[in-house]
């Protein structure tokens, strides 16, 4: 280096912004398909701004430590990203689309990185960013490395919906019984068909210990006594049995009639029944999207349907 000679870094922000926001919106867009959640263009739009703009106030603060531009990077922007974009109602909703996230921009990252450097992307992308690109006739090279990248990110989609599909597919779910309502989490089982045997209705299953809010003492109280007796078991009956005499005639009736039996099959158990009852509307959140059923019937389990807590409800094919 020559005595007297300045160096300076020139930054093009306009070209940083396009550059990111135009790679943001295809993030975005492959997370959006890849959890099948139908959002607004404007919300993606959105999204992928806060991270272009992210990524140009980077640039221009080259004198941040390391470890901030790292956590403002891929924690703080990424993070802004999801949000802005698909508004979960929950954290471990966000924290699953900032993971695809990460791995989305691991693998697009290197197709195009590789293609930048080992085929004629980069020079045919800096031609478009001056606006020259379209001066020059001989676009084979350049429409065939879109075509190339292209095909790599719909093999890429397609691996993580084959990945996603395998896992548990649940939904945020609200019960309405009566005047009021609670959300669970609840499990499409392809497995269940359970039916109404009369009308032939289907039937979700549903925990009695998730069902509380919507139950007076009482309700819960004669659906674990059925369920005790359903299975045989006379375990602390003595005190709701107590408990139902000081109940009025009139109440018992109401309830009783209110309450339906399902058979069902089941390992170690082929000729089981479920007491029911009948939910007066239940919603399933599926994204922006909600799925109205009425009227639905509901199972009664006395146990836990999952070990992990996972979901709390075995929701029918018939009502999604």
């Amino acid at each position: 280096m020559e005595a007297g000679v300045d160096l300076y870094l020139e930054i093009y922000v306009d070209v940083i912004f396009i550059i990111n926001f135009i790679m943001d919106i295809l993030l975005l867009w492959i997370v959006r398909k890849i959890l099948k959640y139908k959002n607004s263009i404007f919300r993606l739009l959105s999204g992928a701004a806060i991270g272009a703009l992210g990524a140009c106030i980077l640039a221009v603060l080259q004198g941040l430590n390391g470890l901030i531009q790292f956590l403002a990077a891929y924690v703080v922007i990424c993070f802004a990203m999801i949000i802005v974009s698909f508004q979960f109602r929950n954290l471990a909703a966000t924290l699953k689309a900032v993971a695809i996230l990460y791995i989305t921009t691991f693998f697009l990252g290197g197709v195009l990185n590789s293609l930048y450097y080992h085929s004629m992307l980069g020079y045919y992308f800096t031609e478009l960013i001056h606006g020259r690109l379209f001066q020059n006739q001989n676009m084979a090279y350049f429409v065939l490395a879109v075509l190339v990248g292209t095909l790599a990110v719909k093999i890429f989609i397609l691996t993580l919906k084959n990945l996603r599909s395998k896992e548990l597919q649940t939904y945020e779910t609200e019960l309405t019984y009566g005047d009021k309502s609670v959300r669970i989490i609840g499990l499409l089982d392809t497995g269940n068909d359970l039916h109404d045997p009369i009308y032939g209705k289907p039937v979700i299953i549903a925990e009695l210990a998730a069902l509380e809010p919507l139950l007076t003492v009482h309700q819960k109280n004669r659906l674990q006594i059925l369920s005790d007796t359903l299975d045989g078991g006379r375990t602390f009956l003595n005190d709701r049995e107590n408990s139902l005499q000081n109940s009025s005639l009139q109440e018992q009736e109401e309830e009783f009639f209110n309450i339906m039996m399902i058979p069902y099959h089941s390992i170690g158990k082929k000729n089981g029944m479920l007491p029911a009852i009948v939910m007066n509307r239940v919603v399933i959140f599926n994204g922006d999207e909600k799925i109205y059923s009425e009227k639905v019937y509901t199972a009664i389990n006395k146990e836990k349907l999952s070990k992990r807590r996972e979901y709390q409800v075995i929701l029918h094919r018939g009502i999604m």
